[in-house]
């Protein structure tokens, strides 16, 4: 092939992406308030759209409070007021078609509960009940979707321990007896067993030590390669999102403002406020001072108008101080939401 054919072929076509086990429509969720005749209205959600395909891990990171954990929540359906589905739909496909998460009934709902559907929730004191054994924790969350008879249930989940590294004897213990380290694998445990069609993971890692930590995340890892599973996992440890998603989605002030692979997006952050997260990440070698991000991040109940991180931007324009971006996919299967980037790749 000379190199002229060579400089005229047609670039290779992006491979498809997986058909989606989770589709996230233009999902707007608010905590709603009203005080002393005063409505107040925090737009924690704002316009988010995604989706992520079967037997995929895919990852949501952003500083704090920047909707994280009321994102993964309105995706659960486990919102309670103030915070309100405003507008947007969530749809599910466990393999009998799209199902929006909202128009189910409270038996569907139920019935999808950690059976097709988990949640691995942030702190693993906030699951596990202090008063009772652990036993009694699988015996709620999982007896009644598998379908078994008691021992054939409590042999399965031994089973399921052993490969969380957890002797049988924790069955017995009370969250109490666990170390911080036991205690987030009997979490995993519980949102594994019922083997899910799709997990949520908010922050499993948190408060754990390194090594903890690195056994952990090669659990989830193992069990959603050994399940088939989807995983939606949440941490603003950017390190963690690159040993572990296949695809990463940067949330700021309520809004997704870049997605792409992980290993495309590490590489080459496009969106102002990716390349800080970036940079900011440790290197071997690298002994330069890092620089902070000017500015705080906005109020959710009073943000700016245009794009919301144009206050701390260093490209900001005055098309950014009036108008949102939308999220666009400006290189294949890379998705940003940034006037300037676009009229840089434009150029």
């Amino acid at each position: 092939m000379t190199e002229e054919t060579m400089m005229l072929a047609p670039p290779r076509p992006t491979p498809a992406l997986p058909a989606p086990v989770l589709s996230v429509e233009k999902l707007r969720a608010y905590y709603q308030m009203r005080f002393f005749g005063v409505t107040r209205e925090v737009r924690a959600v704002d316009g988010i759209t995604l989706q992520i395909g079967r037997n995929e891990i895919y990852g949501i990171a952003g500083e704090s409070s920047s909707g994280k954990s009321s994102l993964i929540k309105t995706i659960a359906r486990a919102i309670r007021p103030p915070l309100n589905v405003v507008d947007g739909s969530v749809r599910f496909d466990f393999g009998e078609g799209p199902a929006d998460i909202y128009k189910l009934d409270p038996h569907a709902l139920a019935a999808i509960r950690w059976r097709h559907l988990s949640y691995i929730m942030q702190g693993s004191m906030n699951v596990l009940n202090p008063v009772r054994r652990i036993r009694h924790s699988f015996l709620d969350f999982a007896f009644r979707h598998m379908h078994l008879p008691m021992p054939v249930f409590l042999q399965r989940v031994e089973g399921h321990l052993a490969r969380l590294n957890l002797e049988p004897r924790v069955l017995n213990a009370y969250p109490h007896e666990l170390s911080g380290g036991m205690r987030q694998r009997v979490t995993i445990a519980l949102a594994t067993v019922c083997r899910p069609a799709f997990i949520i993971a908010d922050e499993p890692t948190t408060a754990l030590d390194v090594v903890v930590q690195k056994s952990v995340l090669t659990m989830i890892r193992g069990i959603q390669q050994e399940m088939g599973s989807s995983v939606l996992f949440v941490t603003h440890d950017m390190a963690v999102h690159a040993n572990l998603t296949d695809r990463l989605g940067i949330m700021y002030a309520g809004r997704l403002v870049e997605e792409a692979p992980t290993r495309s997006l590490l590489r080459r952050p496009l969106h102002p406020y990716t390349r800080h997260l970036v940079a900011s990440l440790p290197r071997i070698g690298d002994d330069a001072p890092k620089a902070g991000l000017n500015g705080t991040p906005p109020s959710l109940a009073k943000p700016p108008p245009g794009c919301r991180f144009h206050p701390r931007c260093p490209l900001a324009m005055d098309i950014c101080r009036t108008e949102a971006p939308p999220m666009e996919e400006l290189l294949p299967g890379h998705r940003v939401a940034c006037h300037a980037v676009r009229q840089e790749l434009a150029s």
